[in-house]
């Protein structure tokens, strides 16, 4: 869509410097700029200004082009991106101070397009600062939309290392486009809105398919005092801008615990046979710094294990083997596992809630009879707040996700249902059953988006991803994941740092004195 790039920023990132940047507007020629917008700029048609700025917008854009294509091997080009961006910001500086502001009169459609273009795409943020008393003025007159301011105060925050408001801006870092932290994910739709902006799904779901990449909002950091004092400033971005800025308030909670599912596996991914760890047999590390453990318990807690089915028409082919699977993961279960099967397609369908009888699970899975649309994220977010909401004293949670991992719902996006594994402690193992290669480069790279959102899912929440395409190759993946649901420890620890400020916190697990053996758990939580 094009005003992901018109309008919404987003950048390379790379362990390098920029350049030394120059002043793009003196406070008197701001001022100088703002009083001709308000008698209104000139509209006399200027092709070589107009010639100059399509020339750098499409220099810039087939440089990001290449870069897209493959970022882990044009690492090298995203400094050279950086610094033409800068420079030609500098140019645009230059032609503001010799022309005022331009309208789309005076340099049509296309060439106002790359003129916002190459202000809001770059690094120069000192330059984008002193621009950005002119922009609200030409907002004022209607030369330039709302999108676009905020787009251009997101910039500016995110240069400054601060939380964006409209969640415009973002990163591609290897193969994956990261979002920016967001001042406050509650309201940043209620904000959208009041630029004229569309909900922040749809921003999402326009950076998934412009770069066929998953999408997802990175870490939410806790905002410094300091900064903190700023943005409540009357004169900060967010009181000119007319919006509350108050942060994300921490949610109080009853106890301290954090709960960890631990997966032990050999170096070459295997569930270790007749392994009986300790308590002291492990080390637990909060950001760096190591905990101590309070909560242990082995293998024998049972599990609540969801099968969540896609039967989609994109998986029409494939219902008798998802039939199959479901089945054999029932028969395969200890007693005192319980399961529930969820199947979805357009609508979303409890086929049983969570049981351990066997018989009557089996018979509902043959019974299962849906069809439609693909909302694969909708789905599992349905499954975290209609099944496994209440965690039950002394039972671990896991889900089976079949699915070709083709989604088309605009309601939930990968990266909510990100945030929602990111708060939970269920366990997921992802099933594909998709196409293993596209018949042309387009098909291909999304086989590879959708296989690299399931593998993560399963990174996140420290469970495992399967590939399958017919039941030979299932024929392992069932014993496979019951084993390892029968292998999870569970651990749990007081956090040394008592502060709740709602910022993320990076979890590792290790075994002791056994170099042979890795762990799997989820990545880490949010401190609220």
């Amino acid at each position: 869509m094009k005003t992901a790039v018109l309008f919404f920023g987003l950048f390379f990132t790379f362990a390098a410097g920029v350049s030394a940047q120059s002043r793009c507007l003196i406070d008197e020629e701001a001022k100088k700029i703002i009083e001709t917008l308000k008698a209104a700029p000139q509209v006399k048609e200027n092709k070589n200004i107009r010639k100059e700025l399509l020339a750098m917008r499409e220099e810039r854009e087939k440089l990001n082009a290449k870069i897209s294509g493959d970022t882990s091997k044009n690492q090298n080009l995203i400094p050279e991106a950086n610094e033409m961006g800068i420079k030609h910001l500098a140019r645009v500086c230059q032609i503001v101070k010799e022309n005022g502001w331009l309208t789309k009169e005076s340099i049509r459609d296309d060439g106002f397009e790359a003129f916002v273009f190459l202000i809001t795409n770059n690094k120069n943020i000192q330059a984008q600062q002193e621009l950005l008393p002119v922009m609200v003025e030409a907002a004022k007159k209607g030369f330039i939309g709302n999108p676009l301011l905020a787009s251009m105060v997101d910039s500016i925050r995110v240069g400054l290392r601060m939380p964006q408001i409209f969640g415009t801006q973002a990163a591609i870092r290897n193969n994956v486009v990261y979002l920016y932290p967001i001042q406050n994910e509650e309201k940043v739709d209620e904000w959208r809105k009041m630029y004229d902006m569309p909900p922040l799904a749809y921003q999402i779901r326009g950076f998934e398919g412009r770069y066929l990449m998953p999408v997802l909002k990175s870490h939410r950091q806790p905002t410094p005092p300091n900064l903190r004092q700023k943005n409540n400033d009357k004169n900060s971005d967010a009181e000119i801008l007319g919006l509350s800025d108050d942060e994300n308030e921490a949610i109080t909670i009853d106890t301290k615990i954090v709960n960890l599912n631990v997966r032990v596996l050999t170096q070459d991914l295997k569930v270790p046979l007749g392994l009986k760890l300790t308590k002291d047999d492990f080390t637990v590390s909060e950001d760096g710094a190591e905990q101590e453990i309070s909560f242990f318990s082995n293998t024998e807690q049972p599990f609540d294990l969801v099968l969540l089915l896609d039967f989609s028409g994109s998986t029409i082919e494939k219902r008798s083997l998802i039939k199959k699977a479901a089945q054999r993961f029932v028969e395969l279960a200890r007693p005192l596992d319980r399961i529930a099967v969820v199947a979805f397609a357009t609508d979303i369908k409890i086929v049983s809630e969570l049981t351990s009888d066997k018989s009557a699970l089996n018979q509902k899975i043959k019974d299962i009879e849906v069809n439609g649309a693909s909302p694969i994220w909708d789905s599992l977010r349905f499954v975290y707040e209609k099944i496994l909401a209440e965690k039950v004293a002394g039972r671990r949670s896991a889900v089976v996700l079949m699915t070709d991992a083709e989604d088309n719902s605009m309601n939930t996006t990968f990266a909510d249902v990100i945030e929602t594994v990111r708060r939970g402690e269920t366990t997921i193992f992802p099933v594909y059953l998709g196409r293993q290669r596209g018949g042309d480069e387009y098909a291909s790279r999304i086989i590879r988006k959708s296989q690299q959102t399931l593998a993560m899912l399963a990174e996140e929440s420290g469970g495992q991803s399967y590939r399958a395409n017919d039941v030979k190759d299932l024929s392992g993946i069932y014993e496979q994941v019951i084993n390892e649901l029968g292998q999870i420890y569970s651990i749990g620890y007081e956090p040394q740092n008592e502060t709740r400020d709602g910022g993320w916190r990076n979890l590792t697990v290790k075994i002791k004195n056994q170099p042979n053996l890795i762990t799997r758990t989820r990545r880490g939580y949010y401190a609220n």
